[in-house]
């Protein structure tokens, strides 16, 4: 959950939690007014994330080396509006690979690691 200006915005993360948990949700409420620290990181997680990471970065050069058309729309910046005109934008032209797209509509925002064009 993220609070914006003009409302919350939820993720399928944020979907997801509901259905798991209430409480969690009413904690991401919670945090949303007063925020709550959370715990550190390990040692453990630190490492599977960074391995992660460094998966997603060799997997991501391997998709530019192999398509004519690779866009990485968090070059665009942090701002989700921009991000999401620009993932709209490369999917009108074509672009066979899309990097982290973002995708905003009413008080859902979505993030995708890869979008990959196919012909249908």
């Amino acid at each position: 959950m993220q609070k914006t200006p003009t409302g919350i915005l939820y993720s399928a993360t944020d979907l997801v939690n509901f259905l798991e948990c209430e409480h969690l949700t009413s904690l991401d409420i919670q945090n949303l007014e007063v925020w709550m620290q959370k715990a550190e990181d390990d040692e453990q997680a630190k490492l599977i994330q960074d391995k992660g990471t460094d998966h997603e970065s060799v997997y991501r050069d391997s998709l530019r080396e192999q398509h004519a058309s690779f866009t990485d729309i968090s070059a665009v910046g942090n701002d989700r509006t921009a991000r999401h005109q620009a993932t709209l934008q490369a999917m009108q032209d074509g672009i066979e690979i899309i990097f982290q797209a973002t995708f905003l509509k009413d008080e859902f925002l979505g993030y995708a690691d890869f979008l990959r064009r196919v012909d249908a």
